[in-house]
């Protein structure tokens, strides 16, 4: 395990310090295990900060209780969102001299060599800044959740699974990587600055991601790094009302960034037609509630206001 909070110049001259962030909010069960998966990493140079993003469960105990002085944990005191949260920790660690800052879900588990096989690939070429695994479902181990993707112009559609041709390469140049688990060099935080605060949750890490290459970056997929993700466990599972609430929402104020006329128009119908397929599903299976299209409605209200806004502008 690694020797946290210390970084002996001489010993770790040949390992950068990667400060591993995990994000919290009463979740404490689903960021022990993660925790204990990163502390069994066999790269010989890191530390973990778990932020607390508002939880109002024992969270801050029960992982006080449980790793002591072996992590450090930030306290928000209200729920910041998914960027501002991790802002909070990836400060921290610039501010302590990180090299390096790997951003984890908390419902995720790494395997022993993940970081080791990022930095490997983070180091082959100083023209990388943002390096990601292959993310694997948790309840299916050997089908890919996620593994990098690459767009064509201006779509900006994010699919599930492996869209990568085989034979893979080590290493797989991508557009964007997930910040469900995703490395970055310090230079990049400090040339492009950290997540965008108006996204509360979702696209804040695909807007980095376009913020980064349009910098000059490059974004990789380290083809032999392993990690698996419990899909949507903090928004109450893939198919909720508040994950196609933050969906839809957020989808706009991306697009509305990075996307004119004809394209964020192609985008956002895309956007808005997933979420009522989703909803529809759910119909169709009989778990329509009140509160599903409460949370969808509320979304594409709020997206058609924003619209407007942006016409008249």
């Amino acid at each position: 395990m690694a020797s946290n909070y210390v970084n002996d110049a001489n010993k770790f001259r040949e390992n950068p310090l990667v400060d591993v962030i995990i994000l919290n909010w009463n979740l404490p069960e689903d960021t022990i295990e993660c925790v204990r998966s990163v502390l069994r990493s066999d790269y010989p140079n890191y530390r973990v900060t778990v932020v607390d993003n508002g939880s109002t469960d024992n969270s801050i105990e029960r992982l006080r209780d449980e790793f002591g002085d072996a992590i450090r944990l930030v306290v928000n005191e209200t729920n910041l969102g998914f960027g501002e949260g991790n802002n909070q920790g990836i400060q921290q660690a610039l501010v302590c001299g990180a090299d390096y800052t790997l951003l984890l879900n908390n419902d995720t588990v790494v395997a022993p060599d993940m970081l080791s096989e990022l930095m490997q690939v983070a180091r082959s070429d100083v023209q990388i800044g943002i390096t990601g695994p292959v993310i694997y479902y948790a309840d299916k181990p050997n089908d890919v959740w996620f593994a990098g993707i690459c767009f064509m112009a201006q779509l900006y559609v994010v699919q599930r699974g492996l869209h990568l041709k085989h034979p893979l390469e080590p290493v797989e140049g991508v557009d964007f990587v997930s910040g469900c688990g995703m490395l970055v060099g310090r230079n990049v935080w400090e040339t492009v600055g950290l997540f965008a605060p108006e996204f509360f949750m979702y696209y804040e890490d695909l807007d980095f991601c376009l913020r980064a290459k349009q910098a000059g970056f490059r974004l990789g997929t380290a083809t032999r790094a392993r990690m698996w993700h419990r899909v949507s466990a903090s928004t109450g599972g893939i198919e909720s009302p508040m994950k196609q609430y933050y969906q839809v929402k957020s989808s706009l104020i991306f697009y509305r960034k990075h996307t004119r006329g004809l394209w964020f128009l192609i985008n956002m119908t895309l956007r808005i037609g997933h979420a009522g397929w989703v909803t529809l599903k759910q119909v169709f299976r009989g778990r329509l509630s009140k509160e599903v299209v409460k949370w969808y409605l509320r979304g594409v209200a709020e997206v058609v206001l924003m619209s407007g806004q942006q016409a008249a502008s």
